[in-house]
């Protein structure tokens, strides 16, 4: 481009995305990492004279601007800068960098318009030399990225549903997910966590995530209906309080589970020293209320009645988990129950226990032994439920299973043990409740079977793994 015996040939532009532009110009990015893009572009160009020799070394002030057209029209960003510095007719400048006149400061805005020209003016010593104007062109993928940017949002398919409401939940932050950390996250309570949603629903569920670490509770920490509270893995994430009540109700218990509501991967712990204390209580629920893969326990010191789980007409779906309660005092009295089952309005709740292990009484450090002399050890104790059991390790080191007044608990592909002490009985059943053993182990060392109830074995064996007597009545069965 020449102009008062001047020419301008322009090598380069540094942009956000490659172009072309007349004068073989090109545009490119130049970004920093972890930054946001720098409101500069990098041009460089040669100035030569009217002979084409490049015009002399030295120091010129130049200006540029932006036009929405080739001629005429509106100026929409313009800057000086006082000396530029030429060597062998050539010069570079960061655009952007200088004194600021017009649209300042250079940004995205200026280039908002679908036409865009750069006026370059350079003062070698006798007033300003202006350049004709140079189209800013696109490529085929700027013209993509327009696409992409303009693409109305009910156009678009695949959206995930986290987006579906149009909020952009971007750094981490999705809807319905509540973190509770020890630093960093949305509460460190698992208490004020759940408290904190009002709206949970078959529609609108909920997770909340609790990440590694011990967190002692005062409040009750209530699960509500559609909420899943998930930790980082058993023995990793630990929920623990001291609770405990005169009455075996969520008043004495860590955790109160809700219908629909559902725990997993995490240590629930009780350590309370009064009448009773409960790991995890759950009222009036369906097998829709689930437990999975949790290590609850109750082991406080004191008091007359500690369960890892206790369950007030309700059928929790229990699995691979391990239940286990200790501490309780009073040989023969006392109460230390992996699972306890209480059924006060009517009918026979049927939980569901599947590949876990329950432990009750005197359980030792590798929680595979309730052996012992505490007199109060059950793995579970209940009346007028059915608890149905597959695939589970159940000891206890007073009665491997006490069921009173009525109801049918089966064990199936199972291993029943009963600890050693005097007086400690595999299974107990009063009224007219009854235990069925279903292909699996009785482990007892004298003590078989007391009460008034019913006891069945079917394809069951003993210790030393030869067959147990097939038997419907306390007599005859696994003999």
């Amino acid at each position: 481009m020449n102009r008062n015996g001047i020419t301008l040939i322009g090598i380069g532009l540094l942009s956000l995305v490659w172009a072309a532009l007349s004068g073989g110009q090109r545009l490119w990015a130049e970004v920093t990492a972890g930054s946001a893009v720098p409101a500069r572009i990098s041009y460089q160009g040669l100035l030569t004279d009217s002979g084409g020799d490049p015009l002399a070394d030295g120091s010129y002030a130049m200006t540029f601007a932006v036009y929405d057209a080739a001629s005429g029209g509106a100026k929409i960003w313009e800057e000086t800068q006082s000396s530029v510095t030429v060597g062998g007719g050539y010069f570079a400048v960061l655009l952007g960098s200088g004194s600021c006149t017009t649209g300042c400061p250079l940004n995205a805005v200026t280039f908002s318009g679908a036409d865009r020209y750069l006026e370059t003016s350079v003062d070698t010593g006798s007033g300003l030399v202006t350049f004709p104007r140079q189209q800013l062109a696109s490529v085929p993928y700027a013209l993509q990225a327009e696409q992409a940017q303009t693409a109305p949002w009910d156009g678009l398919t695949g959206v995930p549903a986290g987006f579906a409401d149009g909020i952009d939940d971007v750094g981490g932050v999705y809807e319905n997910v509540v973190v509770v950390a020890q630093s960093g996250g949305d509460f460190t309570s698992v208490a004020a966590a759940l408290n904190s949603i009002t709206d949970s629903s078959a529609s609108n569920r909920y997770l909340v995530r609790v990440m590694p670490g011990t967190y002692t509770e005062t409040d009750l920490v209530t699960v509500k209906a559609y909420v899943h509270v998930q930790g980082a893995g058993a023995n990793v994430t630990v929920v623990t309080s001291g609770r405990s009540g005169g009455t075996p109700g969520n008043g004495a218990a860590t955790v109160d589970l809700l219908e629909n509501g559902r725990l997993s991967d995490l240590t629930i712990h009780n350590t309370g020293t009064g009448t009773f204390g409960i790991a995890i209580y759950s009222a009036e629920t369906s097998r829709a209320a689930v437990v999975d893969n949790v290590v609850a326990e109750a082991n406080g010191v004191g008091g007359t009645g500690h369960y890892a789980i206790y369950l007030n007409d309700a059928e929790v779906t229990i699995q691979n988990s391990t239940l286990r309660a200790s501490g309780a005092t009073g040989f023969g009295t006392g109460v230390n129950a992996a699972l306890g089952i209480v059924n006060i309005s009517g009918g026979f709740p049927q939980p569901l226990i599947k590949n876990s292990r329950l432990m009750g009484g005197n359980v030792n450090a590798d929680g595979l032994s309730c052996a012992g002399n505490t007199g109060t050890g059950f793995a579970i104790q209940g009346v007028s439920g059915s608890p149905q059991v597959f695939d589970s390790y159940l000891c206890g080191d007073w009665r491997g299973a006490f069921m009173g007044t009525s109801g049918n608990t089966r064990l199936h592909h199972s291993q029943l043990w009963v600890g050693s002490t005097t007086g400690a009985f595999m299974v107990e059943t009063t009224g007219s409740a009854t235990v069925i053993m279903v292909n699996s182990g009785v482990f007892y060392v004298g003590n078989k079977y007391t009460g008034t109830g019913n006891f069945a074995c079917v394809n069951s064996y003993q210790a030393n793994y030869t067959p147990a007597s097939n038997g419907t009545t306390p007599a005859t069965a696994c003999n």
